[in-house]
């Protein structure tokens, strides 16, 4: 496993696997376990299948660190440690029902950009829905934690609306928000996947739009 830490309080895990030897489907993840002094700790997580220093094609784990004790273990890990993993794993997202609208919707906020990363790989590969309207909303805190943006530019996906917003320059707001979506949108669906508040603020400005058919990961 390689360790890159863009900041202080994430990293992201890089392991040795490969496309050949790590199947993951779309819609699918993982538990990363941690044999602790109190107990096993369990936490979910997607891995996403991108090009690796080496140029190889490997499974990113995107994790941020918080004040517990499995925060605390992974950060901890360095290159050439191991994970315990669980998984495969059915998420409960309908991704054929998003895609149905005319519209869709995506929302990420931090280490939820790796969920909605592969929704989007689900559309770009599913030839039903590649030229859907998708509007995607990234938020970051910084530059540094702009996670998969390149990989996102590169989809061949002509009607893929890709913002982002930055805390420390360029905040989402409900203001914001609405202007990106034009009255096309009154019939979009959601998808958001970020921590508690950014889920619950978006649902909310959503609803404020109009957009209340939304799901939150």
């Amino acid at each position: 496993m390689h360790v890159d830490t863009p900041t202080n309080d994430t990293r992201i895990l890089v392991l040795e696997a490969t496309a050949a030897d790590f199947v993951l489907a779309l819609g699918e993840h993982v538990q990363i376990r941690a044999d602790l002094k109190d107990g096993p700790l369990t936490r979910p997580f997607t891995p996403v299948m991108v090009s690796a220093h080496d140029g190889t094609v490997r499974p990113h784990i995107f994790v941020r660190l918080y004040a517990n004790p499995l925060s605390s273990h992974l950060g901890r890990l360095q290159a050439g440690d191991q994970l315990k993993l669980r998984g495969p794993l059915r998420t409960h997202e309908n991704l054929t029902w998003l895609f149905s609208a005319p519209v869709c919707v995506l929302a990420a906020a931090g280490t939820g950009i790796a969920p909605i990363f592969q929704t989007l790989e689900f559309a770009r590969l599913n030839s039903s829905y590649q030229t859907r309207r998708i509007v995607l909303v990234q938020c970051a805190r910084n530059a540094s934690e702009q996670w998969l943006e390149r990989n996102i530019r590169d989809m061949q996906m002509p009607r893929l609306e890709y913002h982002v917003f930055l805390s420390n320059t360029h905040r989402l707001t409900d203001e914001k928000l609405r202007q990106l979506l034009d009255e096309e949108c009154a019939d979009a669906r959601a998808l958001i996947c970020g921590p508690g508040t950014f889920n619950v603020d978006v649902s909310s400005w959503l609803a404020g739009i109009g957009i209340r058919d939304v799901q939150c990961l």
